[in-house]
This record gives structure tokens, sequence and C-alpha cells, in this order.
């Protein structure tokens, strides 16, 4: 099986989160494991014209941000042929049964609590690394 580090250097990964804070650590947190290519912007609007212009491979986007939200920018990405397929791991700070189920009929593949530990992060990422075909070996339960 492929080390999960040598998977994420071969993927496109767009973090979307109004907060710069949580962008820096969920980036940091990403470098940590090996990822080498990420793209950042603070809202779903500005995510959608990288989408559109970038080959991006998985998208972590939060739930709640000014003019686009997190399940606006997902229900978009869900909505066209060409980016149908990424998976979208979704990150909120309310465990709300009706949010969580909003994502889930729109078709979210994951979602995040927050506050998150790292190893939360890493685990849900090398999951849906499963979903770009890249067969990542299953996450450790260490």
């Amino acid at each position: 099986m492929q080390d999960p580090s040598k998977l994420l250097k071969q993927i496109h990964i767009l973090i979307v989160d109004d907060m710069e804070a949580i962008r820096s650590m969920i980036k940091a947190c990403l470098r940590d494991l090996g990822a080498s290519k990420i793209s950042t912007t603070f809202d779903g609007e500005e995510a959608w014209k990288i989408i559109q212009n970038q080959k991006i491979d998985m998208i972590v986007c939060d739930w709640d941000m000014p003019r686009t939200t997190g399940l606006e920018l997902l229900q978009l990405v869900r909505s066209k042929e060409e980016s149908k397929h990424i998976p979208f791991l979704m990150l909120t700070a309310s465990n709300e049964k009706g949010r969580v189920l909003s994502a889930v009929e729109a078709g979210v593949n994951d979602y995040l609590s927050k506050p998150f530990q790292p190893k939360e992060l890493e685990f849900r990422v090398i999951k849906l690394l499963r979903k770009v075909n890249l067969n990542a070996p299953s996450p450790s339960s260490n």
C-alpha cells in the first residue's frame, strides 16, 4: 500500500474558510501529512472561481461564510458535471441534525465538527483520498 503522504503530493486540495487562522491551521495539518498542492480562499464565491479554473481533487470547506456558504458551494459543485465528483469535506461548528442532513442531501462526502484535532482531520482526508481513486490505505487507529 502506498504511503498517504505520497498520495497527498499527487492531489490539489482547496481549503475554504472565512477565518485566516482556520485556513492556516488546516493547511499546516495537510502539509504535515505530505500535501504539497494546496489552495486557500475565504468564501464560496471565490472558491467557485478557483474550481472553474483549476483542477481540484478535494475540497475542505467551512459551512458558515459570508456571501456564499459552504452548503451553497456544495450544491453548486454537485450541480455541474465537471465538478460533481470532487470529494467534499464540510466543516461546521454546529452539530445541529438539520444541518448535517442538509449537507448529506446535497451530496457531502463527510463532515467534521469544529473544533477538531489534527488527527481527526487526517482521518477524514485519508478516507476521502479513496474518492480520488488513489487507493489510499485505511487511516490508522493510533
